[in-house]
């Protein structure tokens, strides 16, 4: 990577920026320069170049070399903090695990460096695991650590050196800890394998709650094991005496653990602790470690132990495990601030959550994977690979290169493709070359302006030409399957905005394949195409099942779901023109819905029928009243139509006018055999949307234990009215209305009592994959506009709901109250079925390996004959009769006559039977 003069300039003051906070000296500052420029010349280094900057000043800064005072021996490494490196590097563990091994290739490093960060990544993850554990172990002795009265004096005080630190649950939570991140760095095999490292935990666990007994702070026990320590109590040798109980053994779950715990408690562990007494790192009686806790040593003891780890830390190099000790209290600060006032949003001070963004990692770290995946989509995700971890940035690039067949491929259209594009009306070749050209421009503009030089993205063009090519020749293709009609591939190669998306989202998904810093919807804003019409195109590139990898496949899904769920509802969307221009109001999810995809009561779920495939690439660039003039894409069920004309689709129903509460189960069967009310790329838009709103309902529904199938029709018949009145959505997020219309429900039907009802579905909300604090800290109150200046009133969600919400919704939502007039009620919207209900045609497992439904084989009855009494003419009853006359015993003949020993109850049955016959043929004559 060649560096311009000005890219260079910035990115030499910022190094040097990084390496003043960090206090370097002149030699790594020049070291850690040179290293990086000698690297970024001879490759590509993809992502934030502050990243890299602060992998070539860690190893720089492991580079040299200290003599000791006697000169006896040197020490290596100059003293960096690598927790500091990360924070001012704006980088997590994850990244800078992923960037210095790959910084370690690049330069060559020796193995004894890439050593060194192997057993750095180990240690992270044990500690990790390892505190994760911890806090629901030290509950079981201790009270909770949470802040009394005592820790948060002090903290007013903490400037004060001479006042002392209180010995409270919180304090000894702490003290405990990094004694144990401390005797882990002494024992090398705790760094290495995770039991060993909880053996030790539990020890430390112990030693705490012996101190507590020897210091006579029963206060500080968990109510259980000062109820047991009553218990514990015997005579021995006329003496009373209290039997300890053992905490390593209690922590053990299995028996086959409790020798090594043990042996780890008498051997290893007592020698750790005396070296630190020996060391007068802890003031300590020297045979049985007591009075750690007493009032004279603890203040001394929790600095010395705190200061012993913060030398190791400039010894050694390592993360500060503190960090996870920091997060704890973070949240304990945020939960006590919503617990105060749970409606102030307030947002956490810089110094409390300065750690937030290294937690990042030990999510992944703990439990490792790669992106979140998307409530919807997932359909199209292959199995899962066997390194479920995130991939790097070469095997997302070797996934890519495997997508473009691995050099088969050409930045220009093959032979085939160009034979469908002599096949059509009009060959689009030339037209498709000037759009790829201003797009290129477009977006090689756009890259360079952001610092980023121009050789890359014209490297990152070519690959997507490449790939942009081979998509359309494979949906073109698969149109083909769809319909032979020619006339239906002309439409779709006729428009402009098809190539622009198409190539677009190859651009995208090249920039993800190379770890482009820059995320998305930053390549719609550089080439300017709008998110309605590349959202159409997403769906056509993840069903070709060209290769794609499963994390690609999340990546797409995810930038599917941001754009249907807020970019399309923009102010400047060009979907409100659409929607005036189809001269129908927004519609409701009924009006869009494919057969079988609509729930009126729970026993809908036993009249669903087969998905039908997806639309066509045509039909999802058609214009929404296209559909009037003539239906291009036949399937087997879209030649049924809708008896109602799509011009009533828009107005409400007349069972809704005349307030009926529920839908017969007749009209649900017809619907389901129907097409959609209305069609065309507009009525696909809003499906995928209220798709993608049902499936995030339902998701928080039965985390609030809302299994009432009734109460989620209601909720569900609120949100869609709130979409329907364009002021609410326009501007804002789909969640944001999800969430107010399940808190409007409940509090109109008096469904639940918290008083913090919004704060609960705020934390449901949390859980789901998309989930992001700005949905609800940061939602569009009202705009302004003084002249050509146009402002923006922005608040917190409650805030939203409190001047926005119920305002717009209150006159609807009073009709849902218990006590409401009944010519008022409102016929309930059925629910969107979920993907789990429907029955998918077939579905791509691996390679040429696909699944599909069971089909029941269903027996053939003989001929059936119906009557309805006061209904029914005669000559259904005569066929009837003709039946039984005709079909009374067939096969063998039993002789029943004849045979005397045959019991009563079965000659009067048959005697009944016989009556019965010849009563009917007696009202057939008189007939």
């Amino acid at each position: 990577m060649v560096l311009s003069d000005d890219t260079g300039v910035e990115l030499l003051q910022l190094h040097q920026e990084l390496c003043s906070k960090l206090n370097l000296d002149s030699a790594i500052t020049a070291s850690s320069w040179d290293t990086y420029e000698s690297i970024s010349k001879k490759f590509v280094l993809e992502g934030e170049k502050i990243h890299w900057l602060g992998c070539a000043i860690y190893v720089a800064s492991r580079g040299v070399e200290t003599p000791t005072v006697d000169k006896s021996s040197v020490v290596k490494g100059m003293g960096i903090n690598l927790t500091s490196l990360l924070r001012h590097s704006n980088l997590s563990f994850v990244q800078f695990f992923s960037n210095i091994t790959r910084w370690s290739e690049l330069a060559q490093l020796p193995d004894e460096f890439r050593t060194k960060i192997e057993n750095l990544r180990n240690n992270f993850s044990i500690a990790y695991n390892a505190f994760k554990t911890y806090h629901p172990l030290f509950s079981e002795v201790f009270i909770a650590p949470v802040p009394n009265a005592q820790d948060l004096e002090a903290a007013k005080h903490r400037n004060r050196r001479n006042r002392a630190i209180p010995c409270t649950s919180l304090k000894i939570f702490e003290f405990v800890w990094n004694m144990f991140i401390i005797l882990k760095a002494e024992e090398a095999s705790c760094s290495k394998e995770l039991i060993n490292a909880c053996h030790l935990l539990y020890c430390c666990i112990d030693l705490a709650f012996k101190n507590v007994l020897a210091a006579e702070r029963n206060d500080l026990l968990n109510e259980k094991v000062v109820e047991e320590l009553s218990h514990c109590v015997y005579m021995q040798d006329g003496r009373t005496t209290k039997e300890t109980p053992c905490f390593v053994k209690r922590f053990c779950k299995y028996d086959s653990v409790v020798k090594e715990a043990l042996h780890m408690k008498i051997y290893t562990f007592k020698q750790l602790v005396s070296k630190l007494v020996d060391s007068n790192v802890l003031i300590a009686d020297e045979i049985d470690f007591s009075g750690i806790f007493d009032p004279e040593n603890f203040d001394q003891n929790y600095r010395s132990i705190k200061k012993a780890y913060e030398t190791h830390l400039l010894s050694e190099g390592d993360f500060d495990e503190r960090i996870f000790m920091a997060e704890f209290k973070r949240m304990l600060l945020e939960k006590e601030q919503n617990s105060q006032n749970w409606t102030s949003m307030k947002v956490l001070p810089p110094g409390d959550s300065a750690d937030a963004t290294l937690m990042e990692s030990p999510k992944v770290a703990g439990n490792p994977k790669g992106l979140d995946t998307p409530l919807t989509g997932r359909r199209f995700l292959g199995p899962r690979e066997s390194d479920s971890s995130g991939k790097s940035t070469s095997e997302r690039v070797a996934g890519l290169h495997t997508m473009l067949g691995k050099g088969n491929r050409l930045p220009h259209p093959s032979e085939e493709l160009k034979k469908l594009f002599q096949s059509t009306k009009k060959d689009p070749l030339s037209k498709i070359e000037a759009i790829l050209s201003k797009i290129k421009t477009l977006f090689l503009t756009a890259y360079a302006a952001n610092g980023f030089a121009l050789e890359e993205g014209q490297n990152r063009a070519v690959l997507a030409t490449t790939l942009f090519y081979k998509s359309v020749e494979m949906i073109l293709n698969k149109e083909k399957t769809i319909t032979p009609d020619l006339s239906v591939c002309s439409a779709l190669v006729d428009k402009d905005i098809f190539y622009q998306s198409m190539f677009t989202c190859c651009l995208e998904i090249v920039l993800y394949c190379y770890n482009f810093p820059k995320k998305f919807p930053w390549i719609l804003d550089a080439v300017n195409v709008e998110p309605i019409h590349f959202v159409k195109v997403i769906e056509l590139i993840v069903r070709s099942k060209d290769s794609l990898f499963r994390e690609l496949i999340k990546h797409l899904n995810r930038i599917e779901e941001t754009v249907i769920e807020s970019l399309v509802w923009r102010s400047n969307s060009p979907i409100w023109a659409a929607i005036e221009k189809s001269g129908q109001e927004i519609p409701k999810f009924q009006d869009t819905a494919l057969p079988g995809h609509l729930l009126y009561n729970d026993d809908s779920y036993e009249h669903l029928l087969q998905s039908p495939g997806p639309p066509s690439a045509a039909d999802r660039f058609q214009s929404p009243l296209s559909q009037l003039c003539k239906n291009l894409f036949p399937s087997s069920v879209s030649t049924l139509q809708m008896k109602k004309s799509l011009g009533q689709g828009g107005g409400p129903d007349k069972e809704e006018q005349t307030g009926r509460q529920g839908s017969p189960e007749s009209k649900a069967n017809s619907q389901a055999a129907s097409l959609p009310r209305r069609t065309g790329s507009l009525s696909i838009i809003f499906r995928k949307f209220y798709n993608l709103a049902g499936v995030r309902m339902q998701h928080l529904c039965s985390h609030l234990c809302f299994d009432d199938f009734e109460l989620r029709r209601k909720i569900w018949t609120i949100f869609e009215d709130s979409i329907r009145h364009t002021d609410l959505i326009k501007d804002r997020h789909l969640d944001q209305l999800l969430m107010c219309a399940i808190y409007v429900i409940c509090k109109a039907g008096n469904i639940t009592k918290m008083t913090d009802l919004f704060a609960v579905i705020m934390k449901f909300y949390r859980l789901q994959p998309q989930a992001s604090s700005s949905v609800y800290r940061d939602v569009l109150i009202e705009t302004t506009k003084d002249g050509d200046l146009i402002s923006e009133v922005r608040s917190d969600l409650i805030q939203f709901y409190n001047s926005v919400y119920v305002k717009v919704m209150r006159s609807y939502a009073v009709k849902f109250q218990p006590n409401s007039d009944p010519k008022n009620s409102i016929l309930l919207s059925p629910l969107p079925a979920s993907r789990k209900n429907l029955f998918a045609s077939n579905l791509q497992v691996v390679g040429n390996v696909f699944v599909k439904p069971l089909e029941t084989a269903t027996t053939q009855s003989g001929s059936t004959f119906n009557y309805y009494f006061s209904r029914s003419p005669s000559k259904d009853l005569m066929n009837i009769n003709r039946a039984i006359n005709s079909n009374g015993i067939q096969g063998k003949r039993l002789l029943i006559d004849e045979d005397g020993n045959m019991p009563n109850s079965k000659r009067i049955s048959n005697r009944k039977v016989q009556s019965l016959v010849e009563d009917r043929q007696r009202q057939n004559a008189s007939e």
